[in-house]
This record gives C-alpha cells, structure tokens and sequence, in this order.
C-alpha cells in the first residue's frame, strides 16, 4: 500500500489528545484503497500525548510529528504539509473516519481537475448518519453569514460533484505544491475561521473548489456544545475581524466595524461578561495588526 520512495498521496491527521478516536480514524486511513500513501500524524501536545506515541508506533507506515506545544489548528496542518512527500495531500483531523474509497475519488477528480485547487467530501455525522456538511457559501457583508450546505439532511445534496464556496479544514484534499504555493493556513489565525480564509485565497485566484459526493467522510459528534473558553471566544473574535480586513470589500468595512466593534461591544457586556475581556483582547491585536493585514489585501 505505501511506497517509500514516492508516495502518490499524503494524509495528515491532526491529533490532540483523542488517543481513542484517533486510532479508529487512523485504521480507516490504512484501509484505504488507494496505492502509494505516506501517513503523517501531527500531535499538538497534550496530556495525552504519551498514550499517542505508543498508539502511533503500533501501525505500521504511519509517521508521528510530535510538536513541543499546542500550535493549533494551523500550525499543526502546516506542519504535516511542510512534511508531506505525495504529490497529493489530504488534511483530516483524529475524530473523522474515511470510507474506504474516499481518496481513490478525491485524487482521481483533482487529476481530471486542473481549475480546481482544493477538493472535498462529504462531511457525514457518524452516529445520526446525517450529512454534517458538503460544502457552503459564506458572505464578508455588514453581516457576516455562513450556509452550511446539506447539515441535518438524510441524503447528499446533489451526487455528482460540484463547486462550493468553502470546504472545512479537516476535509480537503489538494496538490501538495499548489496549496504550498499558497502558503497553506495563516498561522496567526491559530483556530477557527482558517478554512474559510484559505478558501477565499483561492477564490481570488480565480481557482475552484468541489465537492467529489462519492468521497465520504465520517464526522464523530463532539459533545453538547458548552460555553467558549477565553481562548476559544479570543481566536473567533480576533479571526472574523483578521478575515474581513483581508478580504471583505472596503465599502463594507466601516459598516461592519460599527456593528461588531461598537454595537458588538456593548452587547457583550450587557448579555456575557466573561466574554468581554476576549473580545477586548481582539480588538486590541486586530488594531495593532491592521495596517500589516491591509498591506496583505491584494496578495493571494
């Protein structure tokens, strides 16, 4: 199944501290279908990190990157993609399983594909067997507004392939140069919202995004969503502004300043001040980062 000397495609699986869910998502990876594949594991340091050295050394043709800290969504998958050797690339996390055939479809559409860059399966939930996502639209209005195409549907939205404004981070598969050559994730985003900026990159480049619908991939559900952490509230709102300064239109900008900088702020104090403090904290970085991040508007 691996070639070691030139492996047609690589798999990055982000890990951090799920030990469990990791090794179902990586004994689905080898049960792949697809010839000459390299596994990278990339392990943001945890209290779990131990358990997953000895997990990852039980499988064979699987490689372990343990980093020395938490370097988060984007630095962990730039990790693995500086590591990769395929000439594909296909970034997942450690609680989503593939179906068996999943990058057979993935790469065979990118090779008949050259307008687009990144390409995606279908995101199910594992247990309710409900489409998680395929895909989305978002909007960098004076309202920001993110559709998830098909979440809570019974079936695949449409099952041939086609375009899609968004694909999730944990979900894309690529040529290993192009998305090098776009710079893969910011790392300043850290957390949330890196998807979608990378997806707006390539849209400016006039490259595409697909959804491939015979590629499934198997979400497990987190658990009931509880309150953000500071750190959590920080990075969602330090990334939403990072995001509307590099790409939302500038007549938008004055608009969307007032509403979550002004009327925003005030909302959060009057309704949760636990999450003022992050939110202060954002605007603080954005407006110490603005200039660098306008300088960076027409660069893709």
């Amino acid at each position: 199944m691996v070639d070691a000397e030139c492996p047609r495609v690589t798999v990055v699986v982000l890990s951090y501290n799920r030990p469990r869910l990791l090794e179902k998502a990586l004994r689905s990876i080898l049960a792949q279908t697809i010839d000459a594949m390299e596994v990278i594991v990339v392990d943001n340091r945890s209290s779990s990190s131990g358990e997953i050295h000895d997990l990852v050394g039980t499988f064979r043709n699987v490689r372990l990157v343990a980093n020395p800290g938490n370097l988060g969504f984007t630095g962990g998958m730039n990790g693995g993609l500086n590591e990769a050797r395929g000439e594909y690339v296909y970034l997942t996390e450690d609680d989503v399983e593939l179906a068996a055939d999943c990058l057979v479809h993935l790469v065979a559409y990118l090779e008949t594909h050259g307008e687009v860059a990144l390409a995606g399966p279908i995101m199910w939930n594992r247990n309710e067997g409900t489409v998680r996502c395929a895909g989305g639209e978002f909007d960098l209005g004076a309202v920001y507004r993110m559709r998830i195409v098909g979440a809570g549907a019974a079936e695949a939205p449409q099952t041939t392939p086609f375009q899609t404004m968004y694909l999730p981070g944990a979900a894309i598969a690529a040529r290993t140069a192009q998305l090098r050559e776009l710079g893969g994730f910011r790392d300043d985003f850290f957390m949330y919202g890196e998807d979608v900026e990378l997806c707006a990159r390539v849209l400016k480049r006039g490259w595409h995004l697909a959804i491939v619908p015979a590629a499934k991939v198997f979400h497990h559900e987190p658990p009931p969503a509880h309150a953000d952490s500071s750190v959590v509230a920080y990075h969602k709102f330090k990334n939403l502004g990072a995001l509307y300064l590099l790409h939302a239109r500038l007549t938008v900008l004055p608009m969307w300043v007032l509403r979550y900088a002004g009327m925003g702020g005030i909302r959060q104090v009057l309704s949760d001040r636990s999450a003022l403090m992050p939110w202060l904290k954002a605007w603080i970085w954005l407006t110490m980062q603005a200039p660098a991040l306008f300088a960076q508007r027409g660069r893709t």
